[in-house]
């Protein structure tokens, strides 16, 4: 059984591994979470990290999960063997079992913004993959394909308490017609990306807003927006399907 670490220790065992690489260019390159200066969080132990961070670490130095943060790794496994109503995930958990086979799904750089808007890279940047149950997809997911899906990050609060900032999201990049079904897409203008809420209204129209209750941010597609939509997301690490 791994050995869970405070953030102290995790910290320091962070700082071990940082002796010699140049903090600011291994956030750039790895796309940490709030970059340099959470990085300096984490190292310091005044801030724990968060999934997404310690994904980032890992890609990083090219360790597993638990490398990074036990914590965070014994996590992830509870959360592929959780419940749901009164049927049980366990043999449908998200990560295969060990020699099963599975989907790899590209885990991409350029994340979408939940707040303000992240810039757009102008290629999708892959930075790992994430190894996922055929069985689990087919059954939970139902994508149009597997090779349309994608993973990505999400930072800001503004699709709170739907996401959580640094959640990892599954994106079906085959879904992309929101006329089709109601849901949560990632948005594309011309120089940012967005992950928001699209809906129907009564008269036909479709609104995109945000889930947290403080964001007030309602808008009308009505073509007077140059927006493509890039996909839907699915599912999120914390095991609730969309």
């Amino acid at each position: 059984m791994l050995k869970i670490w405070t953030v102290e220790e995790e910290a320091e065992h962070l700082r071990q591994r940082f002796a010699g690489v140049k903090k600011a260019a291994f956030a750039r390159d790895f796309k940490v979470p709030g970059g340099a200066s959470m990085l300096s969080q984490h190292l310091s132990g005044h801030r724990p990290m968060n999934l997404a961070a310690a994904t980032a670490y890992a890609n990083g130095f090219d360790v597993k999960l638990e490398e990074i943060s036990p914590r965070l790794a014994i996590e992830v496994k509870a959360a592929s063997t959780a419940t749901s109503g009164a049927v049980s995930i366990t043999s449908l958990a998200p990560i295969p079992e060990p020699g099963a086979p599975g989907v790899q799904i590209p885990l991409l750089a350029n994340a979408a913004s939940m707040g303000p808007g992240a810039d757009v890279e102008h290629d999708d940047v892959l930075i790992g993959a994430i190894t996922v149950s055929p069985e689990w997809l087919d059954k939970r997911i139902r994508p149009t394909a597997f090779d349309a899906l994608r993973f990505i990050h999400a930072y800001g609060d503004s699709m709170s308490p739907t996401f959580e900032d640094g959640d990892i999201l599954l994106v079906d990049t085959g879904r992309r017609d929101p006329s089709v079904a109601d849901g949560v897409y990632v948005l594309a203008t011309s120089k940012r990306l967005f992950i928001k809420r699209v809906t129907e209204r009564f008269d036909g129209s479709r609104m995109v807003s945000s889930d947290n209750k403080n964001v007030t941010l309602v808008q009308e597609l009505n073509g007077d927006h140059e927006i493509n939509v890039l996909g839907r997301v699915v599912w999120v690490w914390n095991g609730r399907k969309l």
